[in-house]
């Protein structure tokens, strides 16, 4: 309780003062979502960056020896493009963020907190409960400047930290309302089985082959749509959107042109 009163305490200070004129001139440089929020969703996102500045830790890794002002500011407003609607405790069971400057490969022997479970490819991002999120800079920075292109390396990893926040990673994130609960599992279920089908049948298909792997990452990869194509989520998948609305509590549509809605989801 004494710990909880504290850090409530130390966040009214923070964000008592007026956000930083220079992190303004960033968000309106790097990320392309942010002319596009409305004043009190801009407001509230500068509210989130702050927060997440200030308590997580940022690491550079792989030849990165300093992580910026500006690439801490630029992924935290991503991140906070998550917490909009309601807090969720700032991504509790995320304490680092560590940022590579290109792919990355993991374990990599140095990180004690990484372990045997984690993948040897070449990543762009991973999340790793109860510990960090690892970040491939020039992703961040690319996708952060064109929410449109359906990608977005650091919506996906945060995603997944919400995911984690129940202590199961089952693409079923804390829901906090029983009903939702019961028809999340139904719809997510259902479009996860079609995704999967249209794959083995080599038909085209919205999400990324990546999503097929298991509901955790189906879940990620709905995300992403949801914040950079929701004209297209929604035109495709109507029930998936609204469910994802009435968790992240924002409406991206009102963000974005119906011209920028696409029929298809360029896969890499």
């Amino acid at each position: 309780m004494l710990f909880s009163w504290l850090r409530a305490r130390r966040r009214r200070k923070l964000l008592a003062g007026p956000f930083p004129v220079r992190w303004t001139a960033v968000l309106a440089r790097t990320m392309g979502h942010y002319p596009r929020l409305s004043d009190a969703e801009r407001a509230r996102l500068h509210d989130v960056t702050r927060v997440l500045v200030s308590e997580k830790r940022w690491i550079g890794r792989g030849g990165l020896g300093r992580v910026s002002e500006e690439m801490t500011v630029t992924v935290a407003a991503q991140a906070a493009l998550l917490l909009l609607g309601t807090d969720r405790g700032f991504f509790p069971r995320a304490r680092d963020v560590v940022l590579f400057p290109t792919e990355f490969r993991t374990p990599v022997a140095s990180d004690d907190w990484e372990d045997d479970c984690l993948s040897d490819e070449p990543l762009s991002g991973q999340a790793v409960d109860r510990r960090a999120v690892l970040l491939a800079w020039d992703d961040v920075a690319r996708e952060a400047r064109e929410p449109d292109a359906g990608y977005n390396v650091v919506i996906h990893e945060f995603a997944h930290q919400l995911d984690f926040v129940d202590g199961v990673s089952l693409g079923t994130p804390a829901l906090e309302n029983p009903a939702l609960e019961t028809r999340w599992k139904y719809v997510v279920a259902v479009a996860f089985a079609d995704h999967r089908r249209a794959l083995r049948a080599g038909e085209p298909t919205f999400f990324t082959p990546h999503a097929a792997e298991n509901e955790a990452e189906f879940f990620a990869d709905a995300t992403e749509a949801f914040y950079c194509r929701p004209h297209d989520l929604f035109g495709l998948h109507a029930e998936l959107y609204e469910l994802l609305r009435a968790y992240y509590k924002v409406e991206p549509r009102a963000w974005f042109g119906a011209d920028e809605a696409r029929a298809d989801r360029v896969e890499l």
